[in-house]
């Protein structure tokens, strides 16, 4: 029979502790003590019950490696199409920033040709006056 009294650390997988025990029992053979009380048939069972969890234990583990791995995938495209939206947003302000001003500085220009348009014609330069319909 396996001594577990001298294991005293497990395997660390993927954030999970898994006993060296459960990872590597060795099987039962001519040489394997059975504990008082105990048969080898109940010996045996005990050791395919600790396999089929150790088993279980590696798949389940394999899987949670898995679904991270696909976590961090789609997180990274979460995080990559949010850098767009704000890639796209920060050029859509700059773009409306520069509309906004080119109109600004087209409506001053009209206004200083409008004013100085109304300053001429009250000056006499009758050429520049508004004409009325």
């Amino acid at each position: 029979m396996t001594d577990f009294s001298k294991i005293t650390r497990g395997k660390h997988i993927g954030g999970a502790m898994l006993s060296a025990a459960l990872l590597a029992a060795a099987p039962l053979n001519a040489a394997t003590e059975i504990p008082e009380g105990s048969t080898l048939a109940d010996v045996q069972a005990r050791q395919k019950i600790n396999q089929e969890q150790a088993q279980f234990a590696r798949n389940q583990l394999a899987q949670n490696a898995a679904n991270q791995a696909e976590y961090e995938r789609k997180l990274s495209e979460v995080n990559a199409a949010i850098a767009k939206i704000s890639a796209d947003d920060a050029a859509a302000r700059a773009a409306y920033e520069a509309e906004k001003a080119r109109l600004t500085a087209q409506h001053a220009a009209a206004m200083a040709k409008w004013e100085a348009d109304v300053a001429a014609c009250k000056g006499g330069d009758w050429s520049r006056c508004a004409t009325t319909g």
